[in-house]
């Protein structure tokens, strides 16, 4: 299930850290010069002072969760073992173990979280994700069930099982299921799940999809994503009309979503109304002034126009961007014999 998040037992602390995580150098060549990076060496610094403190070891784990999370689990797992009964610490190993794709690791440390907190239905669910990331549904489906009579974590166990029926590729299964979870969270579902359901709609032409779409939009109204996939299916379905509306509708709500003048402007050019299109790949590009597929649909456009300076000009910008764009530079050979 491609939009399921890994969700932080301690996201509190890790939110409080997290300026500071994402500030530190990424180019580091080996753990060495990321231990010792500006943000990290004064906790790589007092837990050479202090080996044995745990709260050091965890500290520096959050500071490197969202960077280097290989790192990060070595050093929750350094704090679980000095302070066995802690159970973020043990929980966050296996978040970042399923980060890193050690989802064996990951069941452990959720097993041993669970140790310290038995009926903890988050960690029920984090580890039954991590057992069907390692292919052992029948421990999972077990683990869902249990959540399926809980009253705060129903709504996780049928997306676990929706997440199992896709892995098996039962579609009708996965929908049921996720229509379900959405149903059991009530006024505040998993925007990921909402997005989940849609594509699976959607892949069965059921117009439906765009209901969830719109649902998941009006979760988190600052995100155009939806409203996108929303118009890019009104346009498989034929309905060009109302995909103009939700491409203008996601350009409201995010001005920057150049996806969404690149298909409007796609959608302007197959009418021949070069002018409009214009407009669209000129905001495009404006949008994302590195992105090569926008000067290379507006230098389409100059040509239309008969602008064939300026169409060379942005076909040459493409390229530039683009390494081995064969498009832009059979146009530039077409334009200059």
């Amino acid at each position: 299930m491609k939009y399921l998040p890994i969700l932080l037992l301690f996201m509190g602390a890790l939110a409080c850290n997290n300026n500071a995580g994402t500030r530190q150098q990424t180019t580091a060549n080996g753990p060495d010069s990321v231990l010792n990076s500006d943000i990290i060496r004064p906790v790589t610094d007092s837990i050479r002072q202090f080996p044995d403190n745990p709260e050091l070891y965890y500290h520096r784990a959050l500071l490197l969760f969202n960077t280097n999370p290989a790192l990060a689990q070595s050093d929750f797992e350094k704090a679980a073992a000095l302070m066995p009964a802690n159970t973020d610490y043990w929980a966050g190993a296996g978040e970042a173990a399923l980060i890193v794709n050690d989802y064996k690791k990951a069941a452990a440390n959720f097993r041993q979280a669970l140790n310290t907190a038995p009926g903890y239905t988050y960690l029920q669910y984090r580890l039954a994700t991590a057992l069907i990331e390692n292919k052992q549904y029948e421990a999972a489906d077990s683990l869902a069930n249990v959540l399926a009579q809980t009253t705060d974590a129903r709504d996780k166990a049928f997306y676990l099982k929706a997440r199992m029926a896709e892995d098996k590729q039962d579609t009708v299964t996965a929908i049921r299921h996720l229509t379900s979870a959405i149903h059991a969270a009530g006024p505040q579902p998993e925007f990921e799940a909402v997005m989940e359901l849609g594509d699976l709609l959607r892949s069965r032409k059921a117009p439906a999809a765009l209901n969830y779409y719109q649902q998941a939009w009006r979760l988190d109204t600052t995100n155009a994503y939806p409203l996108y996939e929303a118009a890019q299916f009104q346009e498989e379905l034929g309905n060009e009309a109302a995909a103009l509306n939700t491409y203008r509708q996601c350009i409201v709500a995010d001005p920057g979503f150049e996806a969404a003048y690149l298909a409007l402007g796609k959608i302007y050019s197959s009418k021949k109304d070069w002018k409009t299109a214009y407009t669209y790949y000129n905001l495009a590009a404006k949008s994302a002034p590195t992105d090569a597929w926008a000067y290379y649909y507006r230098a389409t456009i100059q040509e239309q126009l008969g602008n064939k300076a300026l169409a060379i000009e942005d076909y040459t910008k493409a390229s530039s961007f683009k390494k081995d764009f064969k498009e832009a530079t059979a146009a530039l050979k077409r334009l200059n014999p």
